[in-house]
């Protein structure tokens, strides 16, 4: 025998089963696009709640710049075979690209490359894209500030001038090295 429930619009009794009350015509289950919507907006707010705090990110990131700053650099080359692989016209494959990218992929470095172009993301943030040569690769730097002195002297960068950073690689885009975060080395 299936198990009754009572209509909450009229009150008789509706099969638990029923996505419609026979009597009243009331809908009673909720559709799965509906379902899916409703726990979308749950973990939201439960991500809201108890997720990191804006005050506990920024700690957690002036921990990881500090780190970089402080941690020995691999030995990883801006020019030779990073260059030559993720150059336009390389004779690299895809594959070893790939390769490369897994090999290098959350190291830190620490180069000196030619400024293409300066964007400020936020306060203290700029998205610095350095220009690829034949002899060195190009690379795409989100560079976290560290005072007034180095907001000023990166606003005051110019295609062509060198720019010194150290930061952990996060990946290749367009054949640029992603480096996220970086911080200014002394000049």
């Amino acid at each position: 025998m299936s198990k009754v429930k009572a209509c909450p619009a009229c009150g008789k009794d509706v099969a638990t089963s029923a996505k419609v009350c026979p009597h009243c015509g009331k809908k009673l289950k909720m559709g799965l696009f509906l379902q899916i919507i409703l726990g979308v907006l749950i973990l939201g707010a439960l991500g809201a709640v108890f997720g990191p705090s804006e005050e506990e990110k920024a700690q957690k990131l002036s921990l990881e710049l500090e780190s970089i700053a402080k941690s020995q650099a691999a030995t990883i080359s801006s020019r030779g075979e990073l260059s030559e692989a993720f150059s336009i016209m390389s004779k690299y494959t895809d594959i070893q690209r790939d390769n490369l990218e897994k090999e290098i992929k959350g190291k830190i470095v620490q180069w000196s490359l030619p400024v293409y172009e300066v964007k400020k993301k936020s306060e203290n943030i700029y998205r610095i894209q350095t220009k690829s040569g034949t002899d060195h690769v190009g690379a795409f730097l989100t560079l976290h500030t560290r005072s007034a002195t180095e907001n000023a002297y990166v606003e005051d960068l110019k295609t062509g001038n060198s720019i010194s950073f150290k930061g952990k690689i996060t990946g290749i885009t367009m054949r640029n090295i992603d480096i996220d975060p970086a911080v200014l080395m002394a000049r």
